[in-house]
């Protein structure tokens, strides 16, 4: 095995690989439009790409991540997932090289912060590697696509933002990323709930107002079911009311405002002011 040390800036290390290979996984929690141009730019032609990101309201508000990263894989028929616990940067280059890293996918992450990290060439590790972060990609419990319409939804929440909030945009990608912040209040959207309220519509903003009524910031699926006889009275043709809330779930939870924690368990990701 071929084990090299990696430290900033690993740009030029990186793109050649992308150039280079055939199939490139990534695994990124905060990815920034600049750096998905690049990728794009120089991904080769027919090559097999996907993303793995931690997909957050509260990301895209402090602009750690940006929208627009994503438009840019998913245009380019890249599948891009969300799995609500990642955390790791890893990035898979067929099935001998990787590299295993601090550093995301922005100008931070491989150019300007002192990032430290592993290049890998070797075919067993890597195949192991690849095994794990594919069967990731395809977790369902705490993961889901992302989507256009995701990402139109997430836009028009935060085009609702009041401007004296805005200046919240501030945040660096470090206060980000400090630990302790990562799990708390870093994955909180404080924008202020009307943003959010005056973009869901239906049964996804019914949902929602149920969810915030419950004064836990942690619950459970049944506590949501709880307001199902309130519900049939709104809809008295509707005999599926608990399976259009589990589906509503699964919404707020694919717009990052709600983090599943298994087990029926769900956070809210947004502050309450």
């Amino acid at each position: 095995m071929k084990i090299d040390i990696i430290t900033n800036p690993a740009k030029d290390i990186f793109i050649e690989l992308v150039r280079n290979s055939k199939e490139q996984l990534f695994a990124s929690p905060f990815v920034k439009t600049n750096i998905a141009s690049l990728i794009i730019e120089n991904k080769p032609q027919g090559s097999k790409m996907s993303l793995l990101t931690n997909y957050k309201l509260s990301s895209f508000y402090r602009n750690s991540s940006d929208i627009n990263a994503l438009r840019c894989f998913i245009d380019n028929n890249i599948r891009v997932r969300n799995y609500s616990r990642l955390h790791a940067k890893t990035y898979i280059f067929d099935d001998n090289k990787a590299i295993i890293t601090s550093g995301n996918l922005t100008s931070g992450g491989l150019k300007n912060n002192y990032e430290c990290g592993i290049f890998i060439q070797d075919n067993e590790t890597v195949s192991k590697l690849k095994f794990d972060y594919l069967r990731i990609f395809s977790d369902n419990d705490f993961g889901s696509e992302i989507t256009s319409e995701i990402l139109k939804t997430t836009e028009s929440i935060l085009s609702k933002v009041p401007r004296e909030k805005r200046v919240l945009f501030e945040k660096t990608e470090k206060e980000i990323l400090d630990e302790g912040k990562i799990e708390s209040e870093a994955d909180l959207f404080d924008g202020g709930i009307e943003a959010v309220s005056k973009t869901l519509k239906g049964w996804t903003l019914d949902t929602f107002n149920i969810v915030l009524g419950i004064e836990s910031d942690i619950f459970t699926s049944k506590q949501v079911y709880a307001y199902t006889t309130e519900l049939q009275k709104k809809y008295p043709n509707n005999n599926t009311i608990e399976d259009q809330l589990r589906k509503q779930l699964q919404k707020l939870r694919d717009i990052g405002l709600l983090e599943f924690l298994g087990s029926g368990k769900y956070r809210k990701l947004w502050k309450n002011i």
